[in-house]
């Protein structure tokens, strides 16, 4: 008799199914007739056979899932980054400055200055780039400050009163609390006021430069 296997089931598994059928092909001989017991036997074995490799591959397919051990990329070690020496931040420091990069320079020099405290060349190169970059910032602040007081006389000897207000705002917001220069802003500021109540010369306003908010 041909017996039908299936991939994946060994010949002694074969064996072990075909001796637990729960009806054997010779208890059929005295049944049916021996031609028709032969085929019906055979059709049991191969429903059977099929039934319990189903169930035998579930159970290898859990057990290979049960003892399945799922490993996780190997994640890359962290890159440790080499701190760089005192010299090298030095020279960082002094390439930026000669770029004029003030703010990078006293980075690398306030880093330096944490190897080596109290080092003169990182003490003092500290100190320069501070200075420059506060010489900058007041350099622009004054560069704005002037380019506004410009704008003003333009604007008085326009009698563009909107041009003139709007511009005294400005001013005064460069100015110290409390400083004289502010109260003489002020004060201009409200003759200006009175200029703008007036209505007077209302045909030269906003012709020097127009307000970004209201102004009276």
């Amino acid at each position: 008799m041909e017996w039908l296997t299936l991939s994946g089931i060994s010949d002694l598994f074969v064996y072990q199914v075909i001796t637990m059928l729960p009806v054997a092909p010779l208890a059929l001989k005295n049944i049916v007739p021996k031609k028709t017991a032969n085929k019906m036997a055979q059709q049991m074995i191969r429903r059977t056979l099929f039934k319990l490799s189903c169930v035998g591959l579930l159970a290898m397919s859990s057990a290979v899932m049960t003892n399945t051990v799922s490993y996780a990329a190997p994640t890359p070690s962290a890159t440790v980054q080499s701190q760089l020496s005192f010299d090298q931040l030095m020279n960082i420091g002094y390439a930026a400055s000669a770029q004029g990069d003030f703010n990078t320079a006293l980075i690398n020099f306030r880093r330096a200055l944490v190897l080596q405290p109290n080092q003169p060349y990182a003490l003092a190169a500290v100190d320069n780039m501070a200075f420059y970059i506060e010489h900058a910032r007041m350099s622009a602040r004054q560069q704005i400050i002037d380019q506004l007081e410009s704008r003003l006389l333009r604007a008085t000897a326009a009698s563009d009163w909107v041009c003139s207000a709007t511009t005294l705002d400005e001013l005064t917001m460069y100015t110290e609390p409390n400083s004289l220069n502010r109260e003489r802003l002020i004060g201009q500021r409200g003759e200006v006021s009175g200029m703008l109540d007036a209505r007077l010369n209302y045909d030269a306003w906003s012709t020097v430069c127009a307000a970004q908010r209201p102004v009276y």
